[in-house]
């Protein structure tokens, strides 16, 4: 990768940024205008305690959500030992490690500081070789290395509010609202969630994306293969997709996986895989030649 693209890269980092902190104005602004003084730092308050639980937590809420199971050296002692030898090359406390029971293969690293996990589907397990895997996890391993969940989770606050807000709206739009004399406030809510939404999310995604470049390149730096994670991606991209129902548990962590599930969780998060694989093939390029 040239010095023109590393350029642009960080022309979209500070962008992303840039309509991060938009995001924030058009949380906390309508908070502001609405509610009384009082009213507003109670809710900002209450916001800021959530963000705290979502960066704090997010090694407990990873185990929550996806039913992964924390696996010591004799449950799976090829997958720990290969966590532990990455961690070692990428200088990094090795973190625990936990399964995912789902046939999907994918993989995932959550949380901050010392309480990070690094997580692996039971279908990532069965579907890639010794060197895709390790490819993976090395991924995953820049990831917790370059604090990404507390980057992806801060920056996409805002989004994820706007989400929820729109999900809550749209699910209570219907006949029940109506006799009960709520679907006003169902409404109202959704109205304001959309420009919240569009005014957040084009940010969270841009960093998303830039965070998974950052993440494979950090993968190679540790590995120095660069075509085994690609073949990874290949395989990945390639599977045909699993029950939806065997997804669920992963598309609250979309952000965070090494490929997207591929019908659940927010779209877009992930730059496209023929993009990735071509970067990668091109950085195992430069590595022949300086060989």
């Amino acid at each position: 990768m040239d010095w023109q693209t590393d350029s642009r890269l960080t022309r979209r980092m500070v962008l992303a940024l840039a309509l991060a902190l938009l995001g924030y104005a058009a949380l906390v602004g309508p908070v502001v205008w609405l509610l009384t003084p009082a009213g507003a730092l109670v809710v900002c308050g209450l916001l800021l305690a959530i963000l705290g639980v979502l960066v704090l937590e997010a090694d407990r809420l990873a185990y929550l959500a996806t039913r992964a199971v924390a696996i010591e050296r004799e449950d799976h002692p090829e997958l720990f030992d290969t966590v532990e030898r990455l961690s070692r090359q990428a200088d990094l406390p090795q973190p625990p490690v936990a399964v995912i029971p789902s046939d999907e293969p994918n993989a995932m690293s959550a949380g901050t500081g010392d309480r990070t996990v690094v997580c692996v589907t039971l279908g990532l397990l069965k579907e890639l070789d010794d060197e895709q895997l390790e490819a993976v996890i090395a991924h995953e391993l820049a990831h917790v290395k370059n604090g990404d969940s507390s980057v992806l989770t801060v920056a996409g606050f805002p989004a994820t509010v706007a989400l929820a807000m729109l999900s809550t709206a749209l699910e209570g739009m219907d006949g029940k609202a109506i006799l009960l004399g709520y679907f006003g406030v169902a409404a109202f809510l959704a109205i304001l969630s959309l420009p919240l939404l569009l005014v957040s999310l084009p940010g969270t995604l841009v960093l998303s994306r830039y965070r998974e470049y950052a993440a494979d390149r950090g993968a190679v730096a540790i590995t120095g293969k660069p075509v085994a994670l690609a073949e990874a991606l290949a395989e990945l991209h390639g599977l045909p997709e699993s029950p939806e129902e065997d997804m669920r548990s992963m598309a609250g962590f979309n952000a965070f996986c090494i490929v997207p599930s591929p019908s659940l969780g927010l779209p877009g998060t992930h730059p496209p895989t023929h993009e990735r694989i071509r970067r990668l093939r091109e950085l195992a390029a430069e590595l022949e030649r300086s060989a």
